[in-house]
């Protein structure tokens, strides 16, 4: 216990590291989120949903048999996963699904500075140029940490076939204790705690490019037993909302609209629940 409250405080002091004193040593994980995961169980189905949804084309060759379809979206991609080869590992469990990835900068230490912050689920697995483990917040979801091979350049904007961006703007992370979590996550992305913001139902927690990562408490503060995973951009949200009733997309609920934003909530084959976000320009 009282390595325990050492480590916190030296945690609070600097929490790019959670080494011994005089020493720093550099936070393993990147600092933005690479990929964010739908779990799916027709991934055809979901591949043409998707598609259609942000007017992108379907790449065949990516329907290969494999357990994932993919979109190189510009700053965080998207991963379509039907989880049939997690499906025969007899160890694997529903509850190890990650919501998304953090980059790593070298596996095995990543491993070392998680497990050091929370219990991973497995040990690294390596599949040629890449590796990766799974691990879970303190609010219990599930999240990933991956290295590949190389460096990959920063994917362009693609050309927009519908009034809905194939661009995530920010992936939810739904939390209860918000102090907690943004403790937690900021400690694991060596930014610093903003005691203030913990005190909103939303804390962004800075990040250096891609989509925002949005600790979120609205739907524990509301009551509300849904999970919206991330959300798309549109500049027209009028468009967009027309867009997707004329392609009779199933809305979750009626649309919404706050001083900073529009918004509306799409509900895929599957039932995971997207939200479409135009964000208001400020005077």
């Amino acid at each position: 216990m009282a390595f325990q409250k050492r480590r916190e405080r030296k945690m609070e002091e600097n929490p790019g590291s959670v080494s011994s004193p005089g020493t720093f040593r550099p936070i393993p994980l990147e600092n933005r989120i690479a990929s964010v995961f739908v779990h799916v169980t027709d991934l055809r189905r979901a591949a043409e949903w998707y598609s259609r949804l942000m007017g992108l084309p379907i790449l065949e060759e990516r329907l290969n048999g494999g357990p994932v379809y993919w979109f190189d979206l510009p700053g965080t991609h998207l991963i379509l996963d039907s989880n049939t080869a997690n499906r025969q590992n007899p160890e694997w469990r529903e509850e190890m699904m990650p919501r998304f990835m953090f980059p790593a900068r070298d596996i095995d230490e990543a491993y070392r500075y998680v497990e050091e912050r929370t219990e991973p689920f497995f040990e690294p697995e390596r599949h040629g140029t890449m590796a990766c483990f799974n691990f879970r917040d303190p609010e219990g979801n599930a999240l990933m940490a991956c290295w590949t091979a190389g460096t990959s350049a920063e994917e362009a904007e693609l050309p927009a076939q519908s009034p809905i961006l194939p661009r995530i703007g920010g992936v939810f992370v739904d939390v209860k204790d918000m102090r907690t979590a943004a403790r937690w996550y900021t400690g694991l992305l060596g930014q610093p705690f903003d005691e203030h913001r913990a005190e909103q139902p939303i804390y962004s927690v800075p990040v250096a490019r891609g989509a925002a990562l949005l600790l979120d408490r609205n739907r524990h503060l509301n009551g509300e037993t849904f999970t919206e995973l991330f959300y798309l951009e549109t500049e027209d949200f009028d468009a967009a909302l027309a867009y997707v009733r004329r392609q009779r997309f199933r809305l979750a609920d009626e649309p919404r609209h706050f001083h900073d934003l529009s918004e509306f909530a799409l509900l895929d084959p599957d039932g995971n629940r997207i939200v479409v976000a135009q964000m208001k320009k400020r005077s």
